[in-house]
């Protein structure tokens, strides 16, 4: 064997294809390209997004006490899902470093994505959880 062939971080930042699904479910045929979870830019982004999400459930205590007396939880959960859609969109333009379509990839065409298309980020996030999880299976 060779020495590189323990360079997992490398092989991690290269990341992997993550298909691009059309809102019904089918496959688009398009592609993002997603960091690994397990090197440096990928950790990184994931401790933002855990101590993001915290901050979020802290600033949301006054209106969950306020939902929990009403036994309504419709205005939390509007709120707590905007705001896990932005964080969401955070990781995604952090992990993802590239794409299949004919256009150039930047970071600024990737925000764009993500706003134009809602929901992206959800996935992305996901994908990139999926990943982090495979890897404890082994």
């Amino acid at each position: 064997m060779k020495l590189s062939d323990f360079y997992f971080a490398s092989k991690h930042a290269a990341g992997t294809k993550m298909p691009i699904l059309l809102p019904d479910g089918s496959d688009s045929g398009e592609w993002l390209q997603v960091m690994g979870p397990d090197c440096d830019d990928s950790i990184a982004a994931a401790k933002d997004f855990i101590s993001a999400y915290r901050d979020i459930l802290d600033n949301l205590k006054p209106l969950d006490a306020e939902c929990r007396e009403k036994g309504d939880w419709a205005r939390y959960n509007t709120e707590l899902n905007s705001e896990l859609a932005k964080l969401n969109d955070a990781l995604a333009a952090v992990v993802v470093v590239g794409w299949s379509f004919d256009e150039k990839f930047t970071k600024k065409a990737l925000v764009k994505l993500l706003k134009e298309y809602k929901g992206l980020g959800g996935a992305v996030a996901q994908h990139h959880a999926e990943s982090r999880k495979a890897l404890s299976v082994k």
